[in-house]
């Protein structure tokens, strides 16, 4: 009988209990949005509302009442009853002080929090104040919809003529997607890692098992995309791609108006809530959102940062206290994206997204407002588990930053289960289970391969990688080159690789050919060891390094003016180690003739020669220090080009040896740098140059890269523009065996004079000096010394139509010429823009 009255009495408890809802929080006068209002449960659920003021509360426990609070406005408790779907606060204005926070000056008191945490940033931050840690991460990634948030009905749809309301048509969309989102998601991955760090190194992740929907193997590329950072301690976050000042960065406070909202408690004390937003709105939105920081230590405790746009992203970051070693670690962090409710531009990767609607037809009416696109939303959320904290940890090649195991992909349903921080529902099941079976219907897998390889220059077959550079080139000597090309890949074999080529010029009529092998010594430090036959044609006096791909590009606009050409016939025995992933070393030993395809005769007191043979060995590395690699299963995979970048290169020349007629020694180097600023003007820097010692044939000078004619009529001159060329130097105008040349291009941000009229401009100047020793052994070819300094400057108007501009340079300083219109180039530029 008590538990039946205890049963009667606990009805109307029930009745007007909730364990969810959702609601706005405004302005009691002006109607405005309130954003990061705190709004917390009777049951002592808590939650933020969003930038538009709006919040969704999901609780585990039922709650009959919300109370809302605000800094400066009159907290209010609001019952829910059980009709309650969506309630609309509004709040009255009033005067507060945080009696957990002590004002001690006139300014705004939350300046002052935030120059302390930036000012213990480095103990806070674990990068910096531990010496190792290591833990796992269980990371799940969703395209998916809510199944409640759509009306699952079939729509009505009615067109307005002369007045009345007439029926067109059923549209059953809304009801197959409703029907589709109840079964399964849209798309799903799942990727089990461990984190390693060592103080002075990267951190590394190691990829223990991965699993994407509709694929077998990953994407890789795709593993390496930044959704969100880390760590909130950068000078730059990154939120969905793409780099933003960060609210803490030494110089934020420039940049960031703050404002404290509320106090809460945690496991350390409590923490202080302080909304952040640009002080100036810029065409791009900037990010904006509240940072929790503990009022002992001023570490950030919990971090939130949205953009709200075309496309809403919203990024949460949640720490958990190590009380052991008094700081704050990364416990979880996630990450949505969903469509946004107003047309203000944001960036997503890198690049500017901008919405083009369709102008909207009256005549139409539909019943259903919403349609899949409104509902549908990404969400990646990572969790982290097992920490270690300054246990010993020794990271290997720590710029290969991400490590992924052979058998990532292969890995059982048992394994993901001990690692699995969130259970894989029926409807996570049935989206692996339909996607697989229509990846495999649709060849998804070979259609993701052949665009790979597209972006590096090759066509994939089933063993054979075609190299498209090689299929058609230009150039003044061999007239128009066609050939075909490729190497083996890693279904042919992982371990040992064949390459060759065949080209033909249509003017010279001379076939070119190369033909090769090599094999690999050891996985992890990249190591291969070769050899190859080569019969081609090279520029004279251009200055090559033995790591980079000299083939010619059908892009490269040079080629159709250069006229001075070698042939040579070399057998090659070569050995490539990365002695870390971003330090790459080459060794090869080089023996065959060389024969200058123009008048030229090398004459000096010991010799008398057309042709030479050259015996070589030669040493080269490419270094860049900020570069970050993956370690996959096929092969070595860059995932971020980074500046500055370094190349040098040793090459003897032995005589006598194996019949060669040359005794020298030639060192080369590049340095490549950019200095990009945060969506403003990029400056290009490139520095390069070499040296020679001893007597060297015309093949191993330096011309310095011209790019100019001085053909006539003056209009004849107007081609290309070079990438890295002087377009005002005349070809083999100069010889060096010496030589150093800096290029400078300042790259201005495009002019927005409509969507699509963007031109963009960028100022260059380049010099450069050099001289030769004994410029008489270089018969029948006429040059000038480099030794008084060369000079050009110009300016370059990119993007005026398809991709076309235009660029005009001037030759000035000790070489100007004496008529005016030989220092002018007019040049036309182009820029190959992917779209993505």
């Amino acid at each position: 009988m008590k538990n039946i009255l205890l049963v009667v009495l606990l009805i109307p408890f029930f009745a007007i209990s909730q364990t969810k809802i959702q609601g706005i929080v405004i302005d009691s006068k002006t109607g405005q949005p309130l954003p990061f209002a705190s709004v917390v449960t009777n049951t002592n659920f808590g939650t933020l509302t969003d930038l538009d003021g709006e919040f969704n509360i999901k609780a585990k426990n039922s709650f009959q009442e919300i109370r809302i609070s605000y800094v400066g406005y009159q907290a209010v408790t609001v019952p829910i009853s059980n009709d309650d779907k969506f309630v609309r606060i509004k709040l009255k204005a009033s005067v507060e002080n945080l009696k957990e926070v002590l004002i001690t000056a006139k300014e705004n008191p939350a300046l002052q929090i935030i120059r302390n945490t930036i000012a213990n940033k480095s103990k806070n931050n674990i990068e910096k104040a531990l010496n190792s840690f290591k833990f796992d991460t269980y990371n799940k990634i969703l395209v998916t919809a809510n199944p409640d948030s759509i009306n699952g009905k079939i729509d009505s749809i009615f067109v307005l003529k002369n007045g009345e309301k007439k029926f067109k048509k059923i549209d059953s969309s809304n009801y197959k997607f409703k029907k589709e989102i109840d079964k399964q998601h849209l798309y799903i991955s799942e990727k089990i890692s461990e984190f390693q760090f060592q103080k002075g190194k990267k951190k590394k992740e190691i990829i223990l098992a991965s699993r994407m929907a509709g694929l077998q193997q990953p994407i890789y590329e795709l593993l390496a995309i930044t959704f969100q950072d880390f760590s909130f301690y950068n000078e730059f976050y990154t939120l969905a791609g793409t780099k933003y000042t960060n609210p803490i960065a030494n110089n934020a406070i420039k940049q960031y108006n703050y404002k404290i909202l509320d106090t809460v408690t945690t496991e350390n004390g409590t923490s202080i809530l302080i909304y952040f937003k640009p002080k100036i709105k810029k065409e791009v939105l900037g990010i904006e959102g509240v940072l929790y920081i503990d009022s002992q230590n001023y570490a950030i405790t919990k971090a939130i940062a949205e953009l709200k746009g075309i496309a809403n992203v919203k990024a949460t970051q949640n720490y958990r206290y190590q009380k052991k070693y008094n700081i704050w670690f990364p416990e979880d962090m996630n990450i949505v994206l969903k469509k946004g409710n107003n047309d203000e531009n944001i960036s997503l990767f890198g690049g500017t997204v901008k919405f083009s609607e369709s102008k909207k037809n009256d005549s139409i009416i539909k019943t259903n407002k919403k349609n899949a696109s409104d509902i549908t939303y990404f969400i990646s959320k990572s969790v982290n588990s097992n920490f270690e904290i300054n246990t010993p940890v020794v990271v290997k090649k720590s710029s290969s930053t991400i490590q992924f195991n052979d058998d990532a992909h292969k890995k059982t349903e048992e394994f993901w289960n001990i690692y699995r921080t969130d259970s894989l529902t029926l409807r996570g099941k049935n989206t692996y289970k339909t996607l697989d079976s229509l990846a495999l219907e649709d060849n998804v897998e070979k259609k993701i391969n052949i665009a790979r390889n597209i972006l590096k220059g090759y066509y994939p077959t089933k063993y054979i990688n075609l190299d498209l550079g090689k299929i058609i080139n230009l150039n003044n000597y061999e007239g128009l080159r066609i050939g075909f090309g490729g190497e083996t890949n890693t279904n042919f074999s992982p371990k040992f690789k064949l390459e060759s080529y065949l080209a033909y010029g249509t003017k010279d009529t001379d076939f070119k050919y190369s033909f090769g092998g090599s094999f690999r010594l050891n996985k992890e430090t990249n190591t291969w060891f070769g050899g190859n036959y080569t019969n081609d044609i090279k520029e004279a006096a251009s200055l090559d390094f033995i790591a980079e791909n000299n083939s010619f590009s059908p892009i490269n606009p040079r080629n159709l003016n250069i006229s001075k050409f070698y042939s040579y016939k070399t057998v090659n025995a070569f050995l490539k180690h990365d002695i870390q992933p971003n330090l790459e070393a080459k060794i090869q030993l080089s023996t065959g003739d060389y024969k200058p395809l123009f008048n030229y005769q090398y004459i000096s007191a010991t010799k008398n020669l057309s042709e030479y043979n050259l015996t070589t060995a030669s040493f080269g590395f490419q270094y860049n220090p900020k570069n970050e690699y993956m370690n996959s299963p096929l092969g070595k995979l860059q995932i971020k080009n980074s500046f500055p970048q370094f190349t040098f290169q040793l090459t003897k020349s032995f005589k006598n040896l194996i019949e060669s007629d040359f005794n020298f020694t030639q060192l080369n180097f590049r340095v490549m740098h950019q200095i990009k600023r945060l969506r403003k003007a990029t400056t290009h820097i490139l520095a390069e140059g070499g040296i020679l010692f001893g007597e060297t044939p015309i093949s191993h000078l330096y011309n310095s890269t011209p790019n100019y004619t001085f053909k006539n009529p003056w209009l004849k001159r107007v081609t290309l523009a070079g990438k890295n060329s002087f377009e005002t130097m005349g070809y083999n105008e100069f010889i060096s065996d010496r030589f150093a040349a800096i290029h400078l291009k300042h790259e201005i941000t495009s002019f927005k004079i409509s969507n699509k009229f963007k031109p963009q401009l960028t100022l260059v100047t380049r010099a450069a000096i050099g001289d030769i020793s004994n410029p008489t052994y270089h018969n029948g070819l006429e040059f000038k010394s480099l030794n008084k300094g060369y000079l050009e400057s110009g300016l370059e108007f990119n993007s005026l139509f398809k991709g076309f501009g235009l660029s005009a340079f001037y030759r000035y300083g000790a070489y100007k010429n004496p008529e005016w219109s030989d220092n002018l180039a007019v040049k036309l530029t182009y820029k190959l823009r992917l779209g993505f």
